[in-house]
Order: C-alpha cells, then structure tokens, then sequence
C-alpha cells in the first residue's frame, strides 16, 4: 500500500502540482458569493420559458445550449479542430470586443427599464439578462483563449478547444437573440 502512494508520489511532477493549485485556487475565487452569476444563469433560463405556457421551452434548450454543445465537440472530436496560437489571439481579441459593447450596451439598456408598457418593460429586462451573460461567456472566453496558448497535453488542448467553442456558438446565438428583441423594443418606440 505505501509503496502504491510513493509511486503515485513520484509520478506527481511540480507542473501538475502548480496546476492543481491554479484550479483550486481560480475556484476558490469564483466561489465567493459577491461574483456568484447563478442568478445571471437562472434568470436566463426564465428567459427561455414560452410565454404562452409559461414553462421552459425545450426548443429554446436545444437552440441555445444542446446545438453548441454538439457542433463544439463534432468539431474536437470528429474533426479533430483544435485551437492554435493564432486563433488564440483573434478569439481573445473578438471576445475582449464583444464583451466590451455588450457592457455599454447593458448601461443603455438600463435607461430603458421605467418603460410604461408591461410587455415592453419584460423585454428589456429578458434582453439585460441575456446581455449580462453573454458578457459573462465572453470574459470566461477571453480566459480560455488566453490559457489555450500555455496548454500543453493533447486532452487539456481539446477540452480547451470544445469549451472555446461552445463559448463563441453560445455567445453568438445570445447575441442573435439581444439584436432581435433590441428591434422589438426600438420597433414598439417608434410607433408610439
């Protein structure tokens, strides 16, 4: 038995130490229930209730989480894609980007909250919601296109790869979303 833990012991290597740490450490932080963004994440679930049934709608489900999901690890997995320094670079700056215009646009759309009309007024808070997290899937992609470049082993590289991945196709569809119900709201403005 001890002569098993001294093996398993010696195979432990500092660069593993040092990445167990930097896990342990980057969960720790998240933990702290100031920056807790369970409630951005339940609230986007609320988004995606039909309102005629007033419960989740499963297409919602399939659109805007199940197909990144699949088309992310079709492309790891059976395309064998994988992130290479260059696109690093180009997601870290489209991310860095797309967070940045989805924060001054959460500042416009704040103004817009004390609208008179109920369904107008429910709109622009669904839109707030999903513009806070595609915020959020921006700067964790920011992130992971920054660590990608210090990866080294194969697995740790295609899960960075399909994570990446699932990022951008969720933030896409999040921000296809934000620019349909932001013509709605301009739409009902502009008949009033």
């Amino acid at each position: 038995m001890i002569d098993n833990v001294m093996a398993a012991l010696r195979n432990v290597t500092a660069e593993r130490i040092i990445a167990i740490l930097t896990v342990i450490c980057i969960l720790a932080m998240l933990c702290n229930r100031k920056i807790n963004f369970a409630v951005v994440f339940v609230e986007q679930l609320r988004v995606f209730k039909d309102n005629r049934t007033k419960k989740v709608s499963p297409w919602d489900i399939v659109s805007f989480i199940l197909c990144p999901i699949f088309l992310s690890l079709v492309l790891v997995i059976w395309y064998d894609f994988s992130i290479n320094k260059e696109l690093a670079q180009i997601l870290t700056t489209a991310f860095s980007l797309i967070f940045t215009l989805l924060l001054a646009f959460e500042t416009i759309i704040v103004s817009k909250k004390n609208s008179t009309n109920d369904i107008e007024r429910e709109v622009i808070g669904q839109t707030f919601v999903s513009a806070v997290s595609a915020s959020i899937f921006a700067l964790v992609g920011i992130i992971l296109s920054i660590m990608i470049v210090f990866v080294s082993g194969v697995f740790a590289r295609r899960v960075f790869t399909a994570l990446i991945l699932i990022l951008s196709f969720m933030t896409i569809m999040f921000l296809l979303m934000i620019i349909k119900r932001t013509f709605k709201i301009f739409m009902n403005d502009s008949k009033e």
